[in-house]
């Protein structure tokens, strides 16, 4: 790396690890994203203090406005400033459209007749501020929680080939976003630290306090596909009085603290080119879990040779996502200056990233297509609509030059006494070919407004937990406003204010991406605003023949277990048992995977079983993902193709994008799809059902000009997911 690219590395990371705020002539302090480091393209907190003895404008009703990929604002739901000790606060969430964008804080005031409809907030004052240190989206973060010098080192020795490595953000205590709760209607709590890649939580800073609310919006954020890694040793005890939240992290039940005695196994996981120092080793303590119940998860550390031994390194499922438990703060001094800490965080961050890695390929796609773009141009398709060949546009182009020259110039010149016919001939020939414009663009021109929808609903039956993402794209036949909302639907039921709903855009510096330099030129350029909650777009402008595409999100607890299960595992690492269909509507297709297999199970009948002993025998799921077929004595995989637009095959890799190879296979990184990959769930005591059924997101799509919604197309795609836990 030269000179030059190592001081921007540096400046990089040290704009973006400060905390970035600002205060508006009205007084209101705004500090936007995690640790005040936003990221383009995702979810944002936004935190909002007003000191005491300051006087906001309206009625304590505020929003805030930020620029979608198009350059057009879009408000978020109005949310009210709550007194505090020290004056008034509040916190919502927005999407970044764009990385050079700006944002808006907009007080509020009450309508014309509030007691008519007492949620008709007017803009009473708009103040406009620059956001100078948006991170881009291809931009990894890494958050920590405490004081980890080591978590830079460590993510520098992860960096990319061409340099780029992830940003450590640092969270002291009572660092934003703290201003309480999240409101009812602004979407998951979870999606605070959407941006966000992984984190490190060292034990010794919750023992300290100072973290509820972080700790409950991050509960959330590792359920709904998140990576944390908790650094909790002697510091256990006092954190699990300190925080109940964490606590519930621990692979079991907390007994007591026992001297370490060797530490050759931690050595030799951390691949360390020295060993620890004995006075260090002798003076630590780890803690030691209760026999019952069983550890939940998988012990990938452990003291010495027998099961009695306390574990070191613990891997266990948490709602999709993963928590790993490591028996040693290493943020504790004996561990600052060890060369292996280093080594050992790169382990507990590296290994099994959900990702993979993608070697060159990989830095050749960086920034561009993903799996997240190729689902868009996908989805971007529309049954009836279909763009003019551009044979046929050459051949009328062809055809006018060839009338205008030489065939009106032939019948103009070919007698001097008769030039008085390009007089007529000529507007004949426009005129003519007008005409024939005209209804080669009527012959193409689809009347109707379209909608295309897909998505993926999970379901984790250990945890009782559930989540929902899907995506749709509305093409609009006129130029019209649309008021389009998504709700919880089928037999999974949710709180419907635990939706979000927000545009669906390319990823990276390509057009109409985040992180491109101008925005995507809209034909229809005024701004748009969330309804009461984030489940609710309104006055969503479209030109004529020209299409948008949006995503959602629901989660929360599951209602009853669509499945009931008796999976256990044999000896070889293989599945028995059965599982049966207790939902009132049937799956199809379905495939049960654990580990590296896969198990073909077919359609599934409400009330029907299926037991493994008399299905047909396990095979390699890889295999199976990237539809490997015998050529000449070899096994060669089907080979990924980027300009596929069958979504099927989409979600189905996107979701165990891991276990298909990751980029090494597709040569896309996953982007947005990142979260919805259950790979690494495969080896922590966990199967996977996949099968196909009824839509959980209800889409509704209502023109302004039009009384009736839009109807989706009939080939609407769900793919069920439901997580089963598998004993040993």
């Amino acid at each position: 790396m030269s000179g030059r690219s190592l001081v921007a590395l540096l400046l990089l990371g040290w704009l973006t690890s400060a905390a970035w705020a600002v205060t508006t002539p009205s007084g209101i302090e705004v500090e936007v994203g995690v640790g005040g480091t936003p990221r383009a393209g995702f979810m944002t907190p936004v935190s909002l203090r007003l000191p005491a003895g300051s006087q906001l404008p309206g009625d304590g009703w505020v929003a805030v406005a930020a620029e979608d990929p198009d350059g057009q604002w879009v408000q978020s739901p109005p949310v009210r400033l709550i007194a505090t000790a020290d004056g008034a606060a509040a916190r919502l969430l927005v999407k970044l459209g764009r990385r050079g964008g700006d944002l808006q804080i907009v007080t509020l005031a009450k309508g014309d007749d509030p007691a008519a409809d007492p949620f008709d907030w007017r803009p009473a004052a708009t103040e406009q501020i620059s956001l100078e240190n948006v991170v881009e989206s291809t931009q990894e973060l890494l958050l920590v929680l405490g004081s980890l010098a080591n978590a830079d080192r460590a993510a520098r020795l992860a960096a990319r080939e061409d340099g780029s490595r992830a940003v450590v953000i640092t969270l002291e205590p009572n660092t934003p976003p703290t201003a309480g709760e999240l409101p009812a209607g602004c979407g998951p709590a979870g999606l605070t630290y959407d941006a966000i890649d992984r984190v490190i939580v060292c034990g010794r800073a919750v023992a300290a306090g100072g973290y509820e609310q972080q700790l409950a919006d991050l509960d959330e954020w590792v359920r709904l596909g998140g990576d944390l890694v908790l650094l909790a040793g002697m510091s256990l005890p006092d954190m699990v009085k300190a925080s109940p939240i964490a606590a519930g992290w621990l692979p079991g039940r907390y007994d007591r603290l026992v001297p370490l005695r060797q530490a050759a196994a931690i050595e030799t996981y951390a691949r360390a080119s020295r060993p620890l120092d004995r006075d260090a080793v002798d003076a630590l303590k780890v803690p030691l879990f209760a026999a019952e119940p069983p550890l939940d998860g998988v012990v990938e550390v452990a003291a010495g040779g027998a099961a009695s031994d306390p574990a070191l390194v613990v891997r266990r499922a948490h709602g999709f996502g993963r928590i790993t438990w490591v028996g040693i703060d290493l943020d504790s001094r004996p561990f600052q200056n060890w060369p292996g800490t280093d080594s050992l965080l790169l382990e507990l961050l590296e290994r099994g990233r959900p990702s993979g890695s993608a070697g060159r390929a990989g830095e050749v796609r960086r920034g561009g297509l993903d799996l997240a773009g190729q689902l868009r141009l996908a989805l971007d398709r529309y049954r009836g609509v279909a763009a003019i060949p551009f044979e046929l546009i050459a051949l009328i182009g062809l055809l006018y030059v060839a009338s205008l020259y030489p065939l009106d110039w032939w019948l103009a010149s070919r007698d001097a006494r008769r030039s008085w016919i390009a007089w007529i001939s000529l507007p004949l020939l426009v005129a003519g070919f007008t005409v024939v414009a005209w209804q080669t663009a009527q012959r193409y021109r689809t009347t109707t407004n379209k909608l295309q929808t897909t998505g993926i609903i999970d379901v984790d039956q250990a945890g009782g937990f559930s989540r929902s993402v899907g995506f749709a794209g509305v093409w609009a036949a006129e130029n019209d406003q649309f008021t389009i909302a998504a709700a919880p639907a089928g037999p999974v039921q949710a709180d419907p204010a635990r939706t979000a709903l927000s545009w669906f855009a390319a990823s990276g510096r390509s057009l109409g991406g985040p992180d491109a330099l101008t925005p995507h030129p809209s034909l229809a350029a005024s701004s748009y605003r969330f309804g009461r909650t984030a489940a609710v777009l309104e006055q969503v402008p479209q030109a004529a023949a020209s299409s948008r595409l949006f995503e959602a999100l629901w989660c929360g607890p599951a209602a009853a277990e669509p499945l009931s299960s008796t999976l256990d595992r044999t000896g070889q690492g293989t599945l028995r048992g059965g599982l049966a269909n207790r939902l009132d509507v049937p799956l199809d297709g379905c495939v049960l995977v654990h580990g590296g297999w896969l198990y073909d199970v077919g359609r599934l009948e409400p009330g029907e079983r299926f037991d493994l002993e008399t299905g047909r025998g396990p095979r390699s799921l890889a295999a199976a993902l990237t539809r490997r077929q015998t050529v000449k004595d070899r096994s060669v995989p089907a080979r990924w193709d980027a300009d596929d637009r069958d979504i099927d095959r989409i979600l189905e890799v996107a979701g165990l994008h891991a276990a298909a190879g990751g980029p090494g296979y597709t040569g896309l990184e996953s982007g947005r799809l990142g979260r919805l990959d259950l790979s690494r769930l495969l080896s922590l005591e966990r199967a996977i059902l996949i099968g196909r059924g009824p839509a959980a997101i209800s889409w509704q799509v209502r023109p302004d000009q039009q009384p009736e919604p839009v109807a989706a197309t009939a080939d609407t795609t769900t793919l069920w997911r439901i997580v089963l836990p598998v004993a040993d």
